[in-house]
């Protein structure tokens, strides 16, 4: 009867201990849950400039993902510059979001393409994604072109052109008013020269501008994801993916996208996988 007794109070005492760890979790988690809504109403009523402040402080300590959550609280708020991209794209790099952090990299790229310290962190971060793929030769001129083109941002681009035409307007004046024929004819060979210029020049800049729009260009988000034959589960699988690799988007067809890589590789992905740049 005293062993019955005995192990009734110990089973009674054990229902009571986990009784109490039950309520002591729920009230942690309740404490969590109304720490992280207070810090999101916080974040919400703070002025862009100092969740930048913030962010940038935050990241230097090694917090990451308090950084994080401040630069994406800008992002929000409609605000998009190459420095806001990048940093965002170190915090997810640091985080080990490989997939988010190449898809921001490459969003920065786009608003400043000439920046080293992109293209290096972006070259850096695909070297942790697990498809290597090799793009395939382009025209050599084609590839001159581009490398010139990228070596300056587009702001610089068209601030060189508007100067040019300045100097393009001031020379056709010395052209009709100058104070001898040579000085005329040199005003006018130099005005066309300068023209030309700048017309390229402006090419340069509308180039940047226009693939910065570009919406057919998106990076894989998902650990690994399935390329197919045709836009539905039945269709062959034709390779697999894995997050971080970036391809182009031909079409779509309801959630489907085909897709095409650097290596001429096309099929079809689910939408869900991928994010636009």
């Amino acid at each position: 009867m005293k062993k019955i007794y005995t192990l009734f109070v110990i089973i009674i005492l054990s229902a009571v201990s986990l009784f109490a760890q039950a309520e002591s979790q729920q009230t942690e988690q309740s404490s969590v849950q109304t720490r992280e809504s207070e810090d999101a109403a916080s974040i919400a009523g703070m002025p862009s400039q100092e969740l930048w402040d913030l962010g940038n402080e935050s990241f230097t300590q090694g917090k990451y993902e308090s950084s994080l959550n401040y630069y994406t609280e800008i992002e929000k708020r409609g605000y998009a510059s190459w420095p806001l991209f990048y940093n965002i794209a170190n915090s997810h790099f640091k985080l080990g979001n490989r997939g988010k952090s190449i898809l921001y990299y490459e969003r920065a790229l786009r608003l400043n393409p000439s920046e080293g310290d992109i293209q290096n962190n972006l070259r850096h971060a695909k070297q942790f994604t697990v498809d290597k793929i090799e793009e395939l030769p382009e025209f050599i001129l084609k590839t001159w072109i581009r490398d010139i083109n990228y070596k300056l941002s587009s702001d610089t681009w068209v601030t060189i052109s508007l100067v040019l035409f300045v100097l393009v307007a001031l020379l056709l004046l010395n052209f009709r008013y100058g104070p001898s024929p040579r000085a005329r004819k040199l005003s006018f060979f130099a005005s066309m020269l300068s023209l030309l210029i700048g017309i390229g020049v402006t090419l340069f800049a509308w180039n940047q501008r226009n693939a910065y729009h570009k919406v057919d260009e998106a990076v894989i988000m998902m650990p690994v994801s399935t390329v197919r034959s045709s836009p539905d589960m039945s269709g062959t699988t034709l390779f697999i993916l894995h997050e971080g690799t970036k391809a182009t988007i031909i079409e779509g067809f309801g959630k489907w996208r085909r897709i095409e890589l650097a290596d001429g590789r096309q099929g079809w992905i689910a939408s869900e996988d991928i994010e636009l740049i």
